[in-house]
């Protein structure tokens, strides 16, 4: 069964596209002509033949489609039709072995299509498949965030998988199953992808290492150590031991020697042997110390200076190999324990008889030189992956998908559960399918064989003739035809062709009695019983009344049995743009005044600016002529221009023909003003209807209308019709309540109308 069609950019139908959806076992379609239901009626018989046709199934299962429209009449019309097989008057037994094939047929056909539901839902787009393609959608988003985080920095090892999200992701699932590259960090393929994705790169130049070695042995120097004093076997030297100023003394020799004679400090003779015995004192031991010491110190600040030249070119220019921040903390640390041994060796030169020690710089080294150490190594990495750029590229491409693998494991590891237990499911469903298909054709083959064996076309020939009999249509008949006596030929009661002189209404009236008996047949000899969906697109043009009651009354038989599940017509369409057809094929007594029944539709196409469009209604929108005036009286939004002549047509059609009322019989039943404003009201119906508009009338406002409609009530009170205003108003009893409660409280009433 058909549960949606579509039309897009065909016709009159808009490029959007107009549909048909939640299409029941009955669908009724009204329209004018050239509105656009014959392209219903086409896109129904053949959905491919148009690229904007589109049809959905029940189940998604299709079956055959039967159309009655002008095409199938220019198609099949001409001096022979197609005989129509049905079952004839053969073995009963094999009547039954028929029907029970039919049963078991039907039997698998709800079995696939319940399998079917499973598998693609109600509309071919949901179940298991959708359940799975839901999950690929996600694992696609969650692909993708990988590809957009990344994607400026490995934008190189993503070429040719950046299109789209599904091809991005199938790019991942395959590497998922087949990349054993070792996992690296981030941060190490950000940084080689620097390297290996730029391209005619130069090699770095290596960080020749600083040479520390000539601090320990500077910095461990026994001089430093060792108090430098002069000899001990001198006159003065017991004095200068015991004041322990021999740095003081050494000194002042200097200013003894240069006063000639006179001591520097106390401006007294020096004794003669003064300058002797102290000179004696710091003999060329002591000298010998004191250079050592001053070499010691210059050989310090030299080996200082060239460290920290080189550390400083080196924090200067660190380059990308190594971090500036740790070596600058590092060489900070070396240089305050370079600065603090300067100090302390001046000290030394100051106070040669002082002892001191240097602080141990080693480690300070150390720290630096295991720096710079790294540095070369990652240095040579860098240079002997340049060296060989394009194994370099393809080693971090996997490496940079084998990243992306296991950013997105969780999602992987979900989808392939999900895709598993779907998989298998889908599977299993499938297999059941293929097994209860194959079931099917075979039991499909055997019906074939045993509708061969009894289908005759004479049945359908004598049909048909009996109802054009019955209605007056003698001078032609059908007759078997062809060689094989398997078609027919419309012929005269003498035996001649009738084809060519065929009246229009005749030719359209046996078009579709063939028509309706292809219901129940079929024009090869199998068949006959195959599920179809049919359409009758205007089956009554050029018809006459009569005729139009008889095609009407073999339709609501169609209907009836799609509706009781009997035949193979499975689902009915009814398009067409006759107002009394449609009233009498859509007739239902048990249909509810106000709605519609579960198993049926109404739509109305409409054409406006040339554009189609399709309006479904929750009951039958097509009424009657008479049921149309009184909803433009029921109507708020009425036009004041023409409600003359709805009110006329009303009074005219049941008070005046129907009732035997003459106007003026009416008028009498008034009294007073009232007989008055009745009288005004026919004389301005009939005016209003047939005369040219005066200014007055065109000018009438809301206020006179309703003047007016108040009196057309009265006018079925005083007759004794109020039942039938009140049907035809939609007025209860429940509303006539609610009336009486507003006048009786004016505040709630409103206004009064305005008086005549």
């Amino acid at each position: 069964m058909l549960i949606s069609i579509e039309i897009a950019g065909e016709a009159t139908y808009p490029a959007a596209g107009e549909t048909l959806t939640d299409l029941k076992k009955i669908n009724y379609l009204f329209g004018h002509n050239g509105c656009g239901k014959t392209t219903v009626s086409r896109a129904i018989h053949d959905p491919a033949a148009r690229a904007g046709y589109s049809v959905s199934w029940k189940d998604g299962r299709a079956i055959a489609t039967l159309v009655y429209n002008r095409d199938f009449a220019e198609a099949n019309f001409g001096e022979q039709l197609k005989g129509i097989f049905t079952l004839g008057e053969g073995s009963t037994k094999t009547v039954e072995e028929i029907e029970s094939l039919q049963l078991q047929i039907g039997k698998l056909d709800g079995e696939i299509g319940g399998l079917r539901q499973k598998l693609e839902g109600d509309d071919g787009a949901g179940g298991g498949r959708k359940d799975l393609a839901d999950a690929r959608s996600l694992l696609d988003e969650a692909c993708w965030k990988s590809r957009q985080a990344h994607k400026a920095v490995f934008e190189e090892a993503m070429a040719g998988h950046r299109q789209g999200k599904v091809a991005f992701c199938n790019k991942v699932l395959k590497e998922a199953a087949e990349n054993k590259t070792d996992v690296a960090t981030l941060e190490d393929l950000t940084a080689r992808a620097a390297t290996v994705f730029r391209d005619a790169t130069p090699p770095e130049v290596a960080i020749q290492p600083i040479d520390f070695s000539a601090f320990p042995t500077l910095e461990k120097s026994a001089i430093l150590g060792r108090k430098v004093v002069g000899r001990d076997d001198v006159v003065v030297a017991a004095l200068i031991g015991r004041l322990g100023n021999s740095d003081w003394v050494k000194q002042g020799v200097e200013y003894l020697t240069a006063a000639d004679g006179p001591c520097p400090f106390c401006q007294q003779a020096a004794p003669a042997n003064l300058l002797e015995d102290l000179n004696a004192f710091f003999d060329e031991q002591y000298e010998a110390d004191l250079a050592e010491i001053a070499q010691l110190s210059m050989r310090y600040e030299a080996a200082t200076k060239a460290v920290c030249d080189r550390l400083d070119a080196i924090v200067a220019s660190s380059g990308r190999f190594i971090d500036p921040e740790t070596l600058t903390e590092r060489y900070h640390a070396l240089k305050t324990a370079f600065e603090l041994n300067h100090e302390r060796l001046l000290a030394k030169r100051r106070e040669p008889s002082s002892e001191i020690t240097l602080e141990d710089t080693k480690e300070f080294a150390d720290a630096i030189g295991d720096l710079l150490m790294q540095a070369n190594t990652a240095i040579d990495e860098y240079n002997e992956t340049i060296r060989d750029l394009s194994k370099s590229k393809r080693i971090l491409t996997s490496q940079v998908w084998r990243f992306i693998v296991e950013e997105r494991r969780t999602d992987l590891t979900t989808y392939e559960a999900v895709a598993t237990k779907l998989g298998k499911m889908i599977e299993g469903i499938e297999a059941k399918i293929a097994e209860k298909k194959g079931e099917r054709a075979r039991l499909v083959a055997q019906l074939k064989a045993k509708e061969a064996s009894i289908t005759s076309v004479k049945p359908t020939v004598d049909e048909i003739n009996r109802i054009l009999s019955s209605f007056g249509f003698t001078s032609f008949k059908l007759a078997v035809a062809g060689e094989r006596g398997d078609m027919y030929r419309i012929v005269r009661l003498d035996g001649s062709d009738a084809a060519k002189t065929l009246s229009e209404g005749e030719r359209s009236f046996i078009t579709f009695l063939y028509f309706y008996h292809m219901l129940a047949g079929s024009t090869s000899g199998t068949g006959t019983t195959v599920e179809k969906v049919v359409v009758f697109d205007d089956p009554v043009s050029s018809l006459d009344s009569d005729v139009l009651f008889i095609v009407s009354a073999l339709i609501r038989k169609v209907v009836g049995d799609v509706r009781a599940g009997k035949g193979s017509v499975r689902q009915i369409f009814v398009l067409t743009h006759n107002i009394y057809f449609h009233k009498e094929v859509s007739y239902d007594r048990d249909r509810p005044l106000s709605g519609c029944r579960r198993d049926e539709t109404f739509w109305v196409v409409r054409k406006r600016d040339n554009v189609s469009s399709f309006h479904r209604y929750p009951f039958n929108p097509v009424k009657t002529s008479y049921e149309l005036l009184w909803e433009d009286v029921r109507n708020s939004d009425r036009a004041n221009l023409t409600i003359q002549n709805t009110l006329r047509r009303i009074v005219e059609n049941y008070l005046v023909v129907l009732g035997g009322w003459r106007q003026d019989a009416i008028v009498t039943l008034f009294t007073g003003r009232d007989a008055q404003v009745c009288a005004s009201l026919f004389s301005w119906i009939n005016d209003g209807s047939h005369s040219a508009h005066d200014d007055i009338y065109l000018a009438a406002d809301d206020n006179a209308v309703q003047s007016y409609l108040r009196v057309f009530e009265q006018v079925f009170e005083k007759t004794g019709h109020i039942a039938h205003y009140k049907m035809m108003m939609r007025i209860s009893d429940a509303d006539e309540e609610e009336t009486a409660k507003g006048e009786a409280n004016p505040a709630a009433a409103g206004a009064a109308l305005p008086p005549i």
